[in-house]
């Protein structure tokens, strides 16, 4: 079940957005869908930031695929000047960037358009309803583009199971199995942001 949404969708979002090796992919928010993007990503040769408001999903992603990680702290444009420092002092481009917006979280979509330069890609994956505000003509100055993915066709999925069967992508210690009778207790626990895994249900009536 993880595989065929939370791997999947972040693969169709790096398709979508045509990453390549040896470019900047950008991940904000790796509690979950953006963990396994960040591995994705690496696999594919590109070189991978992630970004969360929680040092403590940030601890192992450099385990996980990623060169450095930031915490915001909603100061958008600290962050964009640490990530260009980044960029610069390891040679990287400071233009192409591919940036995921995987938190579902106003300040993770508004620091996903504060990051755009030229020629960048957004790829919105995380979903929120709350508004917000961002200047949509930077993506006409930075001659950039912005897509949304919802989920990934089912003709990738052969490959993004070749990618976890090589040991390129981990499941295991970025979910939480429980049982499903506990489903109440798992629903409440996912709305008051308190899970730290991806939670899988598995069925245990008889």
């Amino acid at each position: 079940s993880v595989i065929a949404d939370a791997v999947t969708t972040p693969y169709q979002a790096i398709l979508n957005a045509g990453l390549e090796a040896g470019d900047v992919a950008v991940f904000i928010g790796v509690g979950g869908v953006g963990a396994f993007g960040v591995q994705l990503a690496h696999a594919m040769g590109a070189h991978v930031v992630a970004i969360d408001v929680d040092e403590a999903r940030l601890e192992n992603m450099t385990e996980l695929g990623a060169e450095t990680v930031l915490c915001s702290t909603g100061d958008d444009r600290a962050v964009r000047n640490k990530l260009r420092a980044w960029a610069k002092a390891e040679g990287y481009r400071s233009f192409g960037w591919k940036i995921f917006e995987t938190s579902g979280h106003p300040g993770g979509q508004s620091l996903a358009f504060a990051l755009l330069g030229y020629d960048g890609h957004i790829g919105v994956v995380g979903y929120t309803r709350e508004p917000v505000s961002i200047r949509m003509s930077n993506l006409m100055a930075f001659d950039a583009t912005m897509r949304g993915t919802w989920g990934c066709l089912p003709e990738h999925y052969p490959e993004v199971l070749r990618y976890v069967l090589r040991g390129d992508v981990q499941i295991k210690g970025l979910v939480d199995p429980r049982p499903m009778s506990d489903i109440n207790d798992v629903f409440g626990a996912l709305h008051r942001h308190e899970l730290k895994r991806r939670p899988v249900l598995i069925p245990d009536f008889s």
